[in-house]
């Protein structure tokens, strides 16, 4: 008689969206894997001997409500101008309209779910930076809604504490602990995670963080760049090319996208960060809620709650420095110091080494003492992380999602630390279109009377 758990993370399932020309080609219908899933929880299934409890952990953007760009027909609603480019707010109906939306184009996915579940089977959905929107009530019926229409379908039924959603974290005393990750990288976090709405216009609101903005008012508008693959942090000179390659000879506007979406993406960010000192309220409320619910003192939660990172929203010149609007800056000063120079009358040699010596160095300069944190750091100190949660909780392993980075590191005798990779179509950038390898990721729990056992392997099929 075993315990087991299925972990996987970052699945990033939206709609589905083919273009010929390659345009957002991370949605594209061949990328779809709801067949190797299935597979994978029917092998899961059939492990299981009498007495075995399985449990199934989505560890965290399952679902990707910020990729969903489609609108519906007729919305009972109002859509604005800035929702028909750029995709619905995340506000309570918008959501439930596109989480059904998403169903839609996954039903294969849907029905392997139900059936885990008609076996009698436990399904935990943690939440992460992606799918917030599961935070509203009715976004999580509805989903609740279609397992069981799809189960109902095939004669089958499942009760209602078979599925739960975990706003932060799940976790089984000795043995795991599963948490999807952003609140650890200061580009993705919360002030107040468990309640991370605000009021706009007399609505609640997700108070989305810089990550998930850049997603929908950047990516939206840059659509040959892959949000999976971080295939857009750049240098100039592959800008440069990037704009060349898809941009010189199309209809389709790279800078424009770039500097609106950047321009945006901090309104929005400074916006949030106004709004969100009413949401304090509700968060110490959820944390006492989640106390009283898991048995874990509030002083163990504040202690965990003490490693997340403060979200970038505090620091204007980091978000500045991430849509580069502070080398824009630096470059039209050297413009105009450049002009200037031409038009004082000063030696000629002058003129010309002042911005061909001086600038350069001053940019070197600027940039060597401007360094910071990137969007690979959070996957640097994940481990260390997954250290101090196991000081806090007494658990064998802990595992985290959200850097898409799939490994296993043993921490010290009795420890492990998992990041569970992802699913979503990590793009191999010396073999365009096709999946780089080592992803679809799964990891295999079992606690038994001979201890902890371990599989962390990959579904992804060899690739030609």
């Amino acid at each position: 008689m075993a315990k087991k758990y299925l972990v996987v993370s970052d699945l990033h399932l939206c709609d589905i969206e083919n273009n010929a020309d390659g345009w957002k080609d991370y949605k594209s219908s061949r990328f779809v894997f709801d067949d190797e899933f299935e597979a994978m929880l029917s092998e899961f299934m059939s492990s299981a001997s009498d007495g075995d409890s399985l449990v199934l952990v989505l560890n965290g953007d399952i679902f990707d409500f910020d990729l969903v760009s489609d609108l519906p027909e007729n919305p009972p609603w109002k859509v604005s101008r800035n929702e028909r480019k750029r995709g619905l707010q995340a506000g309570e109906d918008k959501s439930v309209w596109k989480l059904e939306r998403m169903l839609a184009d996954h039903s294969q996915f849907v029905g392997a779910l139900a059936r885990f579940l008609s076996a009698g089977h436990k399904i935990v959905y943690v939440l992460g930076n992606h799918d917030r929107e599961f935070h509203f009530e009715r976004v999580r019926r509805c989903f609740a809604d279609e397992l069981k229409k799809a189960a109902s379908e095939n004669g089958l039924s499942f009760s209602a504490d078979q599925l739960s959603f975990e706003p932060w974290f799940y976790y089984e005393p000795g043995e795991i602990y599963a948490e999807h990750g952003q609140q650890f990288d200061y580009y993705n976090s919360w002030c107040y995670q468990l309640n991370p709405v605000v009021q706009v216009d007399g609505e609640e609101i997700i108070a989305l963080p810089m990550g998930n903005l850049s997603n929908r008012y950047l990516m939206t508008g840059m659509g040959y760049f892959n949000p999976h693959s971080s295939d857009y942090i750049l240098n100039l000179f592959r800008y440069m090319a990037h704009w060349f390659r898809y941009y010189a000879f199309s209809k389709r506007s790279l800078v424009f996208k770039w500097l609106m979406g950047s321009l945006l993406v901090m309104w929005r960010l400074l916006k949030n960060k106004k709004l969100m000192r009413l949401s304090e309220e509700g968060h110490i409320e959820a944390m006492q809620s989640l106390s009283d619910r898991s048995g874990i003192s509030m002083v163990q939660l504040e202690k965990l709650g003490s490693l997340h990172r403060t979200p970038i929203t505090n620091r204007v010149y980091r978000i500045m420095r991430e849509f580069w609007i502070d080398r824009l800056a630096i470059a039209l000063l050297m413009i105009g110091g450049t002009i200037t120079l031409a038009l004082v009358p000063i030696p000629l040699w002058i003129k010309l080494m002042v911005p061909l010596s001086s600038f350069p160095l001053l940019i070197f300069l600027y940039e060597y003492a401007a360094r910071g944190e990137s969007i690979f750091t959070v996957s640097e100190q994940l481990p260390e992380y997954a250290r101090k949660v196991a000081d806090t909780l007494p658990v064998k392993l802990v595992c985290f999602g959200h850097t898409h980075i799939p490994r296993l590191i043993p921490l010290e005798k009795g420890l492990v630390f998992v990041d569970t990779g992802a699913w979503a179509p990590v793009t191999d950038s010396r073999k365009p279109g096709q999946l780089a390898p080592g992803y679809r990721n799964y990891l295999l729990v079992m606690f038994d009377e001979n201890g902890l056992k371990t599989e962390f392997g990959s579904r992804l099929e060899k690739q030609p």
